[in-house]
């Protein structure tokens, strides 16, 4: 699912004109109520749902984004909202600072796939240059919306009939979260995340080698694999997605893309909408 298929003009709005946060969810759940998938909703429901998630951990992620988001029984798809504050509401983010950018979202309970797809594609949204850039000088919510479908309307790589062990092994711990986002941006929410880190960093765990932990401990170094089955025909395009996040992989300690053939499998497994 794509971000600008639970987007409407009309739920974007370029001068927020709230001062508190109190008043920034009241202003983004009547930018929500514009969808038509939100007509049969009450307005004190949306924001209901807002609230609601908003008491469990603060959506203002850092650098000026926040992403309230919450959960709505009956509701039939996921529903978006875009809001530029030119003066800065004081939200509790991570890191402190006002927020200026938000997108405010709901969904139904029983499309959590969809709904973390979004989420993470949001967050990625948020963290592109270009998009701010857009935010801070578009003249319309039409521009808004045009840049999201500019950014959306790649067509994904052809599928093939082979089938790939995608594994990537991730050493530097600073880019961890944004390439979950990643994964789950594309439709990987099954890929299998392992714990790469040298054997020394495990000995701590065994009584013989217990004492010896601190010693193992500054040794360790951080590594985790990341591993999913996909579609041969797409796995360039897909490692060129994480070495966006990354950088160039041929660099030392960048991380490390390695696909192997999939010659016979059994099971269910999820695939990638690459």
């Amino acid at each position: 699912m794509k971000l600008i298929e639970t987007l409407e003009p009309g739920s974007i709005e370029l001068d927020l004109r709230s001062r508190t946060k109190e008043e920034l969810f009241e202003e983004m759940a009547r930018l929500l109520k514009k969808n038509p998938a939100l007509e049969p909703v009450e307005e004190s429901t949306v924001l209901r749902a807002l609230l609601e998630r908003e008491k469990t951990v603060t959506t203002g992620v850092g650098k000026e984004v926040g992403i309230p988001h919450g959960k709505i029984m009956g509701l039939s798809k996921v529903c978006s909202a875009v809001g530029v504050s030119k003066r800065g509401v004081e939200y509790g983010s991570i890191d402190g600072l006002a927020v200026r950018y938000v997108v405010a979202m709901v969904a139904p309970p029983e499309q959590s796939q969809d709904y973390l797809r979004i989420l993470a594609k949001v967050a990625r949204l948020l963290s592109d240059p270009s998009f701010i850039e857009t935010l801070v000088t578009a003249k319309s919510p039409r521009d808004v919306f045009a840049h999201v479908s500019t950014l959306e309307e790649a067509s994904p790589a052809a599928a093939t009939e082979e089938q790939v062990l995608l594994m990537f092994e991730l050493k530097d711990p600073d880019y961890f979260d944004q390439v979950v986002e990643y994964f789950t941006e594309v439709g990987a929410t099954g890929a299998t995340v392992l714990d790469a880190r040298n054997v020394e960093g495990f000995l701590t765990r065994v009584p013989l080698f217990a004492d010896f932990a601190k010693v193992f401990t500054e040794r360790q170094e951080f590594g985790h694999i990341f591993m999913v089955v996909m579609d041969k025909g797409r796995v360039e395009r897909f490692v060129a997605g994480i070495e966006d996040i990354v950088g160039d992989l041929e660099e030392e300690h960048r991380g490390i893309a390695l696909a192997i053939d999939v010659s016979w499998s059994r099971g269910a497994r999820g695939g990638l909408e690459v």
